[in-house]
């Protein structure tokens, strides 16, 4: 009785330790530096799973080797599997376990036993919790209970933290569209508004690159108009108009493309792999219900877009599309008059 009562002031202190941060990236941190000292290991990681839930990524670690946590994926792993279907895996013997899929590489670094435990975010096994030690230990039942309990209390600190990022995220995009309209409607310029349009977007969303292209009155094509932190390479490589993404688009849909590498919305998976493109969010550019082109965001790594994301960049879409088409009118309106100054001088001479 009197360890399980120390068991649960621990477990009401890292709760309120890793709960009293925000910061997603800071909770990470904290789990991997509280939780060894209440358990009294050497060494944690957390990895989640990215948005195709086919792969860990790592996230925070402490009390390990570069060379350790390069080790290679562990996403095959038998306990690591164990784990992402919700069962706790306590390994005592590292060096000999089949369970561990780089057993040299854990002798390496010492590694005698290892516990794993599962995250669960929203009612879904979302990662794992790995605590690691370099004396041989036997994990006992109450031990092991435990530390699913606090992979659990960490499922909740993340996800809040994550809540609170994506309201932040919520309103820097509200600042951002108020400030974008205001900037695209002082001016008459196309080219202004298309430049300010995928610079500012990149640093808003925290994109690898942008680009807008309009179809063209004469060949129904699009052709690209602005881009930016893409290489020439990439932007050539040819044209967009026979993708299935581009089918959507023209429909007044947004497409999201999770690897640009592999979908069958896209055609150009080697350009995408060799200029390091993740994912691609594409929206219409639209103008009193007709779509005039596409506004396309793409990421440096594959990233889950949220309906929130998907909301912005089409509000950012919708006011372009009513400045670019305000900007043509403007230049055509002055082509005219400058014609008709011409067509005077002409006929005064």
């Amino acid at each position: 009785m009197p360890r399980q009562n120390d068991y649960l002031h621990l477990l009401l202190e890292v709760t309120q330790t890793i709960t009293a941060s925000l910061d997603p990236q800071e909770v990470f941190t904290l789990i991997v530096t509280k939780i060894p000292e209440v358990i009294q290991v050497d060494a944690a990681t957390i990895r989640l799973l990215d948005p195709s839930r086919r792969h860990l990524i790592l996230e925070a670690a402490s009390g390990l080797s570069e060379a350790y946590l390069n080790r290679g994926p562990i996403d095959a792993e038998k306990s690591v599997m164990a784990a992402l279907q919700g069962q706790p895996i306590a390994i005592a013997d590292a060096d000999q376990d089949t369970r561990i899929q780089y057993p040299e590489a854990a002798h390496q670094e010492g590694i005698k036993s290892i516990l794993v435990a599962p995250i669960p975010i929203r009612g879904q096994i979302s990662g794992i919790l790995r605590l690691l030690t370099r004396t041989r230990r036997e994990f006992q039942p109450l031990e092991i209970a435990f530390v699913a309990a606090l992979a659990e209390q960490c499922g909740i600190a993340i996800e809040n933290a994550r809540i609170y990022a994506e309201q932040q995220r919520q309103l820097d995009y509200f600042k951002a569209v108020c400030q974008i309209s205001k900037h695209i409607g002082e001016t008459r310029h196309l080219d202004t508004v298309l430049d300010l349009v995928v610079n500012t977007l990149p640093e808003v969303m925290r994109l690898k690159a942008c680009t807008i292209r309009l179809i063209e009155s004469k060949t129904g094509r699009l052709e690209l108009k602005a881009a930016h932190g893409l290489s020439q390479a990439y932007l050539q490589r040819g044209p967009l108009d026979d993708e299935l993404a581009t089918y959507f688009i023209l429909k007044g849909e947004p497409v999201v493309i999770p690897d640009a590498t592999t979908d069958i919305h896209t055609l150009y998976h080697k350009e995408a792999a060799s200029e390091g493109v993740g994912s691609i969010l594409a929206v219409p550019i639209t103008v009193k219900g007709e779509t005039i082109g596409v506004l396309r965001l793409l990421t440096d790594e594959v990233r889950h877009f949220t309906p929130g994301d998907i909301r912005f960049a089409m509000a950012v879409a919708e006011q372009s599309g009513v400045a670019i088409q305000n900007a043509i009118d403007y230049q055509q309106l002055s082509d005219a008059l400058a014609a008709c100054r011409q067509s005077d001088q002409s006929g005064s001479a």
